[in-house]
């Protein structure tokens, strides 16, 4: 068995680089998007914590994000709608974009908003 990477290293999350004990439902992509919406939230939670007494603080949290889970969309948000299709609306080159176009980390941004409209830091 080879070395396993350091926690800076950026690995993809991929059925080949899971671990053979990892349960497979982790690669189930509902399970990402939660999971990815969980630490979303809960980046954002920690953020708006600090942010009155250290906004540099907050600001080094909202930075901080693994590579390996794929690009940082920023803090919790609605989809803008240039971003779940494509074309013009109303051409016949309009179209909605399928779940394999959208990565799990952008699709997490407004469950994550969810969750931080359930509580007030």
């Amino acid at each position: 068995m080879g070395q396993e990477p350091s926690l800076n290293e950026a690995v993809p999350f991929t059925v080949e680089n899971v671990h053979p004990t990892t349960d497979e439902a982790l690669l189930n992509p509902v399970s990402q998007v939660y999971f990815r919406a969980g630490l979303l939230a809960c980046r954002e939670y920690m953020a708006r914590f600090v942010e009155a007494e250290s906004p540099s603080i907050a600001n080094s949290i909202r930075a901080n994000w693994w590579p390996s889970l794929g690009e940082d969309f920023g803090p919790p948000r609605q989809l803008e709608w240039g971003e779940v299709t494509s074309g013009e609306y109303g051409t016949p080159d309009f179209k909605i974009k399928t779940a394999a176009e959208i990565s799990p980390t952008q699709e997490a941004l407004p469950v994550a908003l969810g969750f931080l409209k359930q509580v007030t830091p």
